[in-house]
């Protein structure tokens, strides 16, 4: 009998020397997933596939996929788009609703733009932001590449760093090789600004890209910089404090106890103060005790420590945070705690809620992996399968 698939993976990552949760985190998944993947349990998305034969050196044609996905993936990645985009295939602004489409004409396909009002682009972009908030990532990639070309064309700054920040945040949320073109070009613009809290906006999105790419030091030595730079106006204090969260994080997800201890004590302590509660930022939204909490649950998952996750996740009602967005995220959260307590159907009771919330967030790559693994612990449980389908798991 021939090498399934999950034997191809195993022996590449044997051959490099790497950990389950090693080659994991550089894709963007668990130790679990990654474990499941070579048992035959759990089937990536070509995406997927071709991240992890980036990372572990293994042939396009050994894993089923054609040897110019993983070429052009390493292209897009390296931010090599400058000058690329004729030999790209042209494609009209089409209503398709494929996330990777999307992210991608914003990158290498803008549409041709003069010059317009500031106001005109402000309003696009309060617009755009919205949509971001409300989980409505279709038309958040549909609205974008106008908007930046309207901003570049403009000389506006600002509203470009932004608009390649949203950017960097819809393709961390599905196709995390798109995440570091669009959080450089979010840092290029906003360095053109001066502004410290547009500066760290870029930087908090370069740092989730970094970190999503198991490059968990240079992430946090570059949210470390960007919060420097920021002074004592509640604005800049409350931008520290996201940095800050993200650090810890970041942390966490390396097993490093005891810098993530610290980073969220301090972004604890920023939340509660007087001029930093509930301070309002262009990303995640509002900064404040409840958004630390957020980030208790995925810092003690990413330690192992479940039962102090859900204590958190017990003290923030989902309706209680301020957009679908965010109210996604949490759930996703729990629903991993859940999993990984081995608890699925408590699990899915979480995914459901996130679908209520924010249905496209359901659809995220990172949902629809946690229930083919709640489908493989329990495929009986009630509703899972369909669920799995209509998401666009595999089951």
């Amino acid at each position: 009998m021939g090498e399934t698939l999950g034997d191809v993976i195993r022996r590449g990552r044997q051959s490099k020397r790497l950990s389950q949760g090693e080659v994991g985190a550089r894709v963007g998944y668990s130790a679990s997933w990654m474990s499941r993947v070579e048992n035959g349990k759990v089937s990536p998305d070509s995406a997927t596939l071709a991240a992890l034969c980036d990372v572990l050196d293994v042939s396009a044609e050994a894993v089923g996929l054609e040897r110019d996905d993983v070429h052009r993936r390493k292209v897009l990645t390296l931010g090599l788009g400058v000058g690329i985009a004729a030999a790209l295939p042209a494609s009209s602004v089409a209503a398709t609703a494929d996330p990777k489409d999307l992210v991608e004409r914003s990158l290498f396909r803008l549409p041709n733009a003069r010059p317009v009002t500031r106001e005109s682009l402000v309003t696009a972009l309060t617009q755009t932001r919205t949509l971001f908030q409300e989980a409505q990532y279709t038309e958040l990639g549909r609205k974008l590449p106008q908007l930046i070309a309207g901003s570049l064309a403009s000389n506006a700054h600002d509203v470009a760093a932004r608009s390649y920040v949203l950017l960097a945040q819809l393709a961390i949320k599905n196709y995390q090789g798109f995440a570091w073109v669009a959080a450089d070009r979010a840092r290029t613009q906003a360095h053109l600004t001066g502004n410290p809290v547009v500066m760290g906006e870029a930087a908090h999105s370069m740092g989730i890209a970094m970190r999503r790419a198991g490059e968990y030091q240079a992430a946090i030595d570059h949210l470390n910089e960007a919060a420097g730079r920021l002074g004592r106006r509640p604005d800049e204090l409350a931008m520290k404090g996201t940095l800050l969260l993200t650090a810890g994080y970041s942390a966490a997800q390396a097993g490093w106890r005891g810098q993530a201890t610290d980073y969220m004590g301090e972004a604890e302590e920023t939340a509660g103060r007087r001029e930093t509660e509930s301070q309002k930022l262009y990303i995640p939204g509002v900064f404040g005790i409840d958004q630390t909490r957020v980030f208790r649950i995925s810092v003690h998952h990413a330690l192992g420590e479940g039962d102090q996750a859900l204590n958190y996740a017990a003290e923030i009602p989902p309706e209680r945070l301020p957009n679908a967005e965010r109210r996604g995220r949490m759930c996703m959260d729990v629903a991993r705690v859940w999993r990984d307590m081995g608890e699925p159907e408590k699990a899915f009771h979480t995914l459901r809620a996130l679908e209520r919330y924010a249905p496209q967030e359901a659809r995220r790559p990172k949902v629809r992996s946690i229930a083919s693994e709640l489908l493989a612990l329990n495929g009986e449980i009630p509703g899972l399968r369909r669920f799995a389908q209509r998401i666009g798991a595999t089951v």
